[in-house]
């Protein structure tokens, strides 16, 4: 999706620091609190919801961000696909940007988005293939 990568060179000019990760390194699970998102600097990186995948994200993008936005526990989990390496962006230099640069605020926006259709579509394929209650009760039209 357009726009929903970001600058890394910005954030790496911060000296936040890299996380390296391994093969199904666990940057943070489901449940978690939050103290800080992330953006992907190499490799990919998993964003898990209970029992199955929402998305693989790559190098630009950010994740982790939800549990900022609202201040609620982690509701997806994030694990290392082969080996990446992630930087922190820390609750006061996230909302000093969400406030101060409207492009990171938009990219923000996007993503939260995109991954809420993602889960959306899951829980539509998961209702797809089991019939509802409701489904069972409504009669059927005939043509």
């Amino acid at each position: 999706m357009p726009g929903t990568t970001f600058d890394i060179e910005v954030i790496a000019a911060a000296d936040l620091g890299v996380i390296p990760l391994f093969e199904g390194g666990v940057v943070f699970a489901r449940g978690d609190s939050a103290d800080c998102a992330y953006i992907v600097q190499s490799g990919s990186i998993e964003i898990r919801g209970v029992g199955c995948s929402i998305e693989v994200i790559g190098p630009g993008e950010i994740f982790g961000a939800a549990a900022l936005l609202d201040d609620c526990p982690r509701s997806c989990s994030a694990v290392a696909v082969g080996e990446a390496e992630v930087i922190p962006i820390h609750r006061s230099l996230f909302t000093s940007l969400v406030r101060d640069d409207p492009d990171f605020a938009l990219t923000i926006m996007r993503l939260v988005v995109r991954r809420l259709r993602a889960t959306l579509a899951r829980l539509d394929d998961s209702a797809m293939s089991r019939p509802s209650q409701i489904d069972a009760r409504m009669p059927q039209l005939s043509a």
